[in-house]
This record gives C-alpha cells, structure tokens and sequence, in this order.
C-alpha cells in the first residue's frame, strides 16, 4: 500500500508580507514586487485594517469544515499566546452548519470549504467570504496490494453513478495499464452532512464529467444517484474509519485528516488534471494550481480552484473560508478580535507557519488574494 507520510506536503512561500501588531494599531498588507502565484502589475491596493488586543477578553466562537477543523486548532494556542485577550474555540459540524450558524449569528465565524452563493449573499446583505488558507482533497480506497491507482473525474463520476461497480472495470484498467486489478465490488463512500468536502468532490466531477455536471452537479448537498453499495459518514475522520473498514471502498477525504487515512493503510489515488497528467496531493502540486488560478479571483474571494491548468496543478484544491456576517457582529471588542484573529492567521510570521501548514497538508494564500481578504476584514466593525 501506499503509506507515505503526508507530512511531505510542505509548506510553499507564495505569501505577501502581512504585518500584525500585538497590540491596538493599523497594520497594511501588501504584495511585493514578485510572486509565484502573482503579478504586481494586477495585485490590487492593500486596505489598511485596525488590528489589535481588544480591551476586554473575547472569545471567538467557530464550527463548521471537518476539513478547516484541524488546523484551527492548532492555531488556537497561537492567536492566544500572541494576543492574550483572543480566544478562539472551534468545533467541526460541516461547512452547512458553519455557513448556516455564521450567517444567522449563532457563532462569529463559519468555517467552510465552500464559498457562499450568490443567494445567500443577497439574502444576508454584507455576508463576507474570507479565505485563510489554501487545502486539497484526496482520494482514497481499500485496495491492499494496489499502489498508486490511477484515476479520472470523469471514471469517479461513474463510480459514483453506480454505472462502474467494479474496480476491473474496463474504464479503470485502461487508466492503469500492466495493473492487475481485483474483482473486488466497488463501495462508494460519501458525506451524509451538509459538506464543503461534498461541494469541493461534485465541483471536480461536474467538471470532468459532462452527465454529472447536468446533475446531480454541485453542492454542499447533492442529489446523489441511488448506489446500492454506498455507504454515508459524517466528517472526514468518519470517511477515513469507514474506508479503512471496508475492503473495495473509495472515498473522498481532506489532506488535513489525510496523515491517518495512510497511516489506516488506504490508497491515495493519483488523480487526472486538465493537463492530463496524474498528480497525487502534495505542496508543489496544490501550489501549481494556486499559481494557475490566482487571478482569477474576483473581490467577492467567491472562487474555485477546482481542475485547474498546468502539467502539475492537482485537480481538488480549494480555498478554506471564514464566513463571517458583520451585521450580527455586535460590539467594538468582537469585531477587532475577529479582524485581528484573521490577519494573524494569513501572516506567516503568525499563524500560516510552515510548521502549521504543512502539519495539516495546506499551503498560504496567493500574494494577489491578501489584500482582497484585507478589503474584505476592513468591512467588520461591530
């Protein structure tokens, strides 16, 4: 099996210079010259953003990605130890419930591995899309003895359709030719919860497969085609514990959990990008897609990563978002403690360390995407 260690999905310099006081100030976010991901000539002017340790203790409530999870906590210690009367308490639940508890205020922040759509934006005037870092999907089955499968959307598309039921199938064998496959039943694996993973899987199936994209399509919640092997879970350490116990399975699964799916012993499949080369995830592919649709991201930061051009871009890369509803952001306090939470987290010399990020199998921010993330804190005021 292919038990690599995911920790080699390292850390990619393509961050700006972002600069974070510890105590109350105005601090300004700015691209330099170069980037991998970026142009200056295109980077768009930094906003200038009041950050700083509130007066009194706040703690920032959050739920939300099971993919976002682990990396929030471990940027918790981080935003305390650097501003003392910050606190920050996240919880899982899928990126439905962290859409759906930011917007009507609930909790401060949602976490989400899908942007808001236009609807939810008009029916919640000023609702933010806040990226804080960039992460990838992986995905994986239990086929022990067989390394290395390779994959296209379009095959997984009709896996999931029910319409391949076996992992000899035809359509399998010619992406992996001298392989011998087993007869082994296919069980498709999917998110029985309001998912962003859900959202980020049917966006690279709707783009790789033409009758998937005329539905079921995409969404945090789909239509799924009635499978008679499927089985559901809820969160990514579900989709790994259900794949890791049931031979023939395929699952889709984010790098953040993705140290345990290999540890469980599960494939990582090297999937198919738009360039026709099969890439597994790791820093230099992510990034490769990162550097290709940097920009491409308009001022909402509503954007897609998915299936993006270049001989080595991985074709599941997304952003990871806050979202965040200033309207019910209701004091002074809150709201400089979310501004201030934000910019320490994008700062590599706050919370997007390489230690951090690459612990969790994600790389920072395109140089062109910060200032558009600090245009977009500077509208939560309280």
């Amino acid at each position: 099996m292919n038990v690599r260690r995911h920790a080699s999905i390292g850390f990619a310099v393509i961050t700006g210079a972002v600069l974070v006081s510890a105590c109350g100030s105005t601090s300004t976010v700015t691209a330099p010259s170069t980037s991998a991901a970026s142009s200056a000539s295109s980077a768009p002017t930094a906003a200038a953003v009041k950050t700083g340790n509130p007066a009194a203790a706040q703690t920032l409530s959050e739920a939300g990605s099971s993919l976002l999870y682990p990396y929030l906590q471990k940027l918790a210690p981080g935003i305390t130890s650097a501003f003392p009367n910050i606190t920050l308490t996240p919880a899982a639940g899928g990126s439905g419930t962290g859409q759906s508890e930011a917007l009507s205020g609930t909790i401060d922040m949602g976490g989400s591995d899908a942007y808001l759509s236009a609807a939810q934006v008009t029916a919640n005037a000023g609702a933010l899309n806040i990226p804080i870092s960039v992460s990838a999907q992986a995905v994986n089955y239990n086929l022990p003895g067989i390394n290395n499968l390779k994959l296209s959307g379009s095959v997984i598309a009709q896996i999931y359709s029910g319409t391949i039921t076996t992992w000899n199938d035809p359509a399998i064998a010619a992406l992996n030719t001298g392989v011998t496959l087993p007869s082994t039943p296919i069980v498709p694996v999917r998110r029985s919860d309001s998912s962003g993973d859900t959202f980020i899987f049917t966006s690279f199936l709707s783009a790789t497969n033409t009758t998937w994209a005329s539905g079921p399509a995409f969404g945090t919640t789909v239509p799924w085609p009635a499978v008679s092997s499927e089985l559901t879970a809820a969160g990514n350490p579900a989709m790994v514990d259900t794949c890791h116990s049931t031979p023939g399975c395929i699952a889709y699964i984010g790098v953040s959990v993705e140290s345990a799916a290999l540890v469980d012993g599960l494939g990582e499949a090297e999937l198919e990008n738009a360039s026709g080369s099969y890439v597994q995830p790791a820093s230099s592919t992510i990034t490769a897609a990162v550097t290709a649709g940097a920009s491409k991201v308009p001022a909402s930061l509503a954007a897609s990563l998915i299936y993006e051009t270049g001989a080595q871009a991985y074709p599941i890369v997304n952003f990871e978002y806050l979202i965040i509803n200033p309207s019910k952001i209701t004091t002074s306090d809150t709201a400089l403690a979310i501004r201030t939470f934000i910019e320490w987290a994008i700062s590599p010399t706050g919370g997007a360390t390489a230690d951090n990020l690459s612990a969790v199998g994600f790389v920072p921010l395109p140089t062109t995407v910060i200032p558009l993330v600090n245009t977009a804190v500077a509208q939560i005021t309280g």
